[in-house]
C-alpha cells in the first residue's frame, strides 16, 4: 500500500493514488502536527499546543481526552494500517509518532529540495539547483495546510510561504543569469505586481526588460522602486542597485571613462542584528586579521560545540572588517558536520567565477587560478562548518593582503599558522546581555533573580539562550520565573 500525504494546499491524504477523507478540521491539525514532526515523536502537551495554543486558558474541556479521540479516528483512516503497510501513528511515551515512508510528505520533499539546491549554488551548479528548485516548486497545488486551523498550522504555513516565495526568486535568477529573460519575463512581471514585491523580483523585472531591449521600461521600474523606498525613508534593495549598475556599465548607458573596474563580490551572510557579548573573542579575531587595521595573510580557526556561536561571530567580524578587506568578502558553508560535505573543487571553481575568472577544466589548475585571482587583491574568506583543516588548504589564500576565517566542529588536520579560537558558552554577564537585546532592558531588570537564573539553567548556551529568550519575546504575559521552571522542568 502506497500512502501519500499532500500539505503544499489544502491538507489531502492518498492511498494508493486515491484520495480519502483527511477527517475534521482540529483533527487535521493534530495530523498536520504529527507530518511537520518528520518522524520525532510530540508529547501530548506539544500537541495541545499546536491545536489550541499555549495558553491553557483557551483549551478545551478535558483537552487529552479530545486529543485521543483525535488520534484514535486518524488510525481509524483507510491510509493508517496496524500491520505497517501505510502510515503508522505509534504511541511514544505520554505522546505520539507517525511513522511514514521517505517522500510521503510532500512539505518534506519540498524542503530538501530548497537544501539541496542551496547545496548546488553553494558549490557552483546553477543548473542543478534549477532542476531542483522546480521539482520543489511543482509540488504546490495551493496555500500551504489551507483550512487547517491551530496556531501550529498557522506558523507552517507561514514558513513555506515564505520559502515558496525564496525558491521561486532564486530558480527565476537564475533564469536570468543564463539568459531565459524574455522567456520568464511574464512570470517576473506578474510577481513585480504585488504590493510587497521585493528588492530581488524588482531587480530582476528590470535586467529582464533591459535585457530584452525594453530599456525605457526597466528604467522606469527602476525609478518607481527607487522613489518608494525614499518616501519610505530606506536606501533602495542593494539587487537593484546591481541592477542600476548593470545599466550604467552597458553600451546603451551613458558613456563611462576608463576600463570597468574589477570585481569586488560581497557574499557574506547578513550580520546578526542583535549580536551580543563575545568581546574579547571579537578582539582577537580583529587582531589576528587585522592588526592596526593592516591585514596579514594570517588565518583565524574559531571552533567549538554546535550551537555556541561560531558562524555568528565569523560573520559578524568578517563585516566589521570590510573597510580592510575592500576587494571583496567570499563565503561557502562547506556543511562538513552533515553527511554530505561540499567538494572543495566546486567551491574553487565557485570563488573563481565571483572574481571574475575564467574556471579550469583540471582541479590543479584551478587551486591555482584561484590563487592568481586573488593576487593583488585585499578579499576576505570566510569558510563555514569546516571539518578537514587539510582539505581547504587550496581554499585559503596565499597572499599577504588576503584573510581568512575558518569555523569548525570538531576539526581535524592542520592549517599552517594559523590562530585558534576555542569557542564556549557566553560569559553570565553576556549571556545576560542576550536576554537584554532580545527581551528588553526592563522585562530584565524587572525579574533580576530570574534573569540570571534563566541565564544558568539555559547553561549560557547562546543557542539556548536565543531560544528561550526568542519564546519569552512571543509572549510577554509570562514571567521569566515560568520559564526557568519550564527549561528546568520544575514547572
Amino acid at each position: 500500500m502506497t500512502v501519500r500525504f499532500q500539505t503544499l494546499g489544502p491538507l489531502r491524504v492518498r492511498r494508493d493514488g486515491t484520495e480519502t477523507p483527511a477527517g475534521r478540521p482540529q483533527q487535521q491539525a493534530v495530523l498536520a502536527a504529527l507530518l511537520a514532526a518528520r518522524g520525532r515523536p510530540l508529547t501530548a502537551t506539544q500537541l495541545l499546543h499546536a491545536v489550541w495554543g499555549e495558553d491553557d486558558e483557551h483549551w478545551p474541556a478535558r483537552p487529552k481526552r479530545i486529543l485521543a479521540t483525535h488520534v484514535y479516528r486518524i488510525r481509524q483512516m483507510p491510509a493508517f494500517s496496524p500491520d505497517g503497510a501505510g502510515a503508522v501513528l505509534l504511541q511514544a511515551g505520554e505522546g505520539y509518532r507517525l511513522a511514514v515512508e521517505d517522500g510521503a510528505v510532500d512539505m518534506h520533499r519540498f524542503d530538501d529540495a530548497v537544501r539541496a539546491a542551496a547545496a548546488a549554488r553553494r558549490n557552483g551548479d546553477p543548473d542543478g539547483a534549477h532542476a531542483l528548485l522546480t521539482q520543489g516548486l511543482d509540488l504546490w497545488y495551493g496555500t500551504a495546510l489551507e483550512g487547517v486551523p491551530g496556531p501550529l498550522a498557522g506558523r507552517i504555513r507561514q514558513r513555506l510561504t515564505v520559502s515558496r516565495t525564496a525558491a521561486l526568486e532564486t530558480r527565476l535568477s537564475i533564469d536570468v543569469a543564463r539568459g531565459r529573460h524574455a522567456e520568464v519575463l511574464p512570470e517576473i512581471a506578474a510577481l513585480a505586481e504585488a504590493p510587497d514585491a521585493s528588492g530581488q523580483v524588482l531587480s530582476l523585472l528590470v535586467l529582464a526588460l533591459f535585457r530584452s531591449g525594453r530599456r525605457d521600461e526597466a528604467r522606469a521600474v527602476l525609478d518607481r522602486a527607487r522613489d518608494r523606498a525614499g518616501e519610505l525613508g530606506l536606501d533602495p534593495a542593494p539587487e537593484l542597485e546591481r541592477a542600476h549598475q548593470e545599466i550604467l556599465g552597458s553600451p546603451a548607458g551613458p558613456a563611462r571613462s576608463g576600463p570597468r573596474g574589477p570585481v569586488r563580490p560581497c557574499h557574506l551572510p547578513p550580520d546578526t542584528g542583535d549580536f551580543t557579548g563575545r568581546t574579547a573573542e571579537t578582539g582577537l579575531l580583529l587582531e589576528t586579521l587585522a592588526p592596526g587595521g593592516r591585514a596579514t595573510g594570517r588565518p583565524a580557526v574559531v571552533h567549538g560545540a554546535a550551537g555556541t556561536g561560531k558562524t555568528a561571530l565569523a560573520v559578524h567580524v568578517a563585516h566589521r572588517l570590510r573597510d580592510v578587506y575592500p576587494d571583496g568578502q567570499l563565503y561557502a558553508a562547506l556543511t562538513g558536520s552533515h553527511a554530505s560535505p561540499a567538494h572543495p573543487g566546486r567551491v574553487l571553481a565557485a570563488f573563481i567565477r565571483a572574481l571574475g575568472g575564467d574556471v579550469p577544466e583540471d582541479e590543479t589548475d584551478m587551486a591555482a587560478a584561484y590563487q592568481a585571482a586573488l593576487d593583488g587583491r585585499r578579499v576576505m574568506v570566510v569558510l563555514d562548518d569546516v571539518e578537514d583543516l587539510d582539505g581547504i588548504r587550496p581554499l585559503v589564500p596565499r597572499h599577504q593582503g588576503c584573510g581568512a576565517l575558518v569555523t569548525g566542529r570538531a576539526l581535524t588536520g592542520l592549517l599552517p599558522g594559523a590562530r585558534l579560537l576555542a569557542l564556549g558558552a557566553l560569559s553570565p554577564d553576556d549571556a545576560l546581555g542576550l536576554l537584554v537585546r532580545v527581551l528588553g532592558t526592563s522585562r530584565v531588570e524587572d525579574e533580576p533573580d530570574a534573569a540570571r537564573a534563566l541565564a544558568e539553567a539555559c547553561r549560557h548556551h547562546p543557542a539556548l539562550l536565543r531560544t528561550t529568550a526568542a519564546r519569552l519575546a512571543a509572549r510577554p504575559h509570562w514571567s521569566l520565573a515560568s520559564m526557568v521552571d519550564r527549561v528546568t522542568g520544575d514547572g
